[in-house]
């Protein structure tokens, strides 16, 4: 059977250079009037867009009504597009992401989805923005649930659907650079390949006790021995 490969997005494949963050909070202030100078620090490690909604919401003294979050979300996600694509986007691929999603793609014994707090749509604009779209049959977002806990079996059941294949618990490796990661693939009886490419330190993931814990994915050859032996 093949193994199902989930990755999370943001300090996992990419670094956008704040751009997210920036973007929340544009919305923040461009929908709900408030400046982000009166708001509390984002904490956005392993968070799901749905779960920053509720606090930003709280922070700022709305109710979760329908129409507005929706409003809230559709701004967050056209300045997102602008920040992404502006000229000073400091943003970029890290270290052996590129090299990593194209060797597996062509494996055979790999199907590669995503787990990610991110919005579908908001998943989609970032991963367009370095071509990286293609290589993921499907995945969970940030608004699929609220809580990175339930998102698994999101993620395995549109796949399933897709491949025709079902995995059993040990057939699925999530990827992710925080504890959240690691937490959200013990919940589905997955094992986690941690990898200190975001806030989080080696040693600081280790400490959660996943299954790996690496620097980085630069050496395509050993992370893919890793995840498909």
């Amino acid at each position: 059977m093949p193994r199902l490969l989930l990755f999370d997005i943001d300090g996992t494949l990419m670094d956008t250079g704040g751009a997210g963050g920036a973007s929340l909070l544009d919305a923040v202030e461009d929908v709900l009037g408030v400046s982000r100078s009166q708001l509390a620090p984002l904490d956005l490690a392993g968070a799901t867009d749905a779960g920053v909604v509720r606090t930003l919401f709280s922070q700022t003294g709305h109710e979760l009504a329908d129409a507005l979050v929706k409003q809230y979300l559709d701004r967050y996600l056209l300045r997102l597009h602008e920040r992404l694509h502006h000229d000073s986007f400091t943003g970029r691929l890290l270290p052996g992401v590129e090299s990593l999603l194209h060797q597996l793609k062509t494996r055979a014994n790999a199907d590669l989805g995503l787990l990610t707090g991110n919005v579908r749509a908001g998943a989609d604009i970032k991963l367009q923005r370095f071509q990286l779209d293609s290589f993921f049959l499907e995945g969970a977002f940030g608004d699929d649930a609220e809580d990175r806990n339930h998102l698994g079996p999101f993620a395995t059941r549109r796949i399933q659907a897709i491949t025709g294949h079902t995995y059993s618990p040990e057939d699925i490796i999530v990827i992710g650079d925080t504890p959240k990661d690691i937490a959200c693939a013990r919940a589905i009886g997955a094992r986690c390949l941690a990898v200190a490419t975001g806030t989080f330190q080696a040693a600081a993931l280790a400490h959660h006790s996943p299954w790996q814990c690496l620097e980085d994915l630069s050496e395509t050859d050993r992370v893919c021995d890793l995840l498909l032996q």
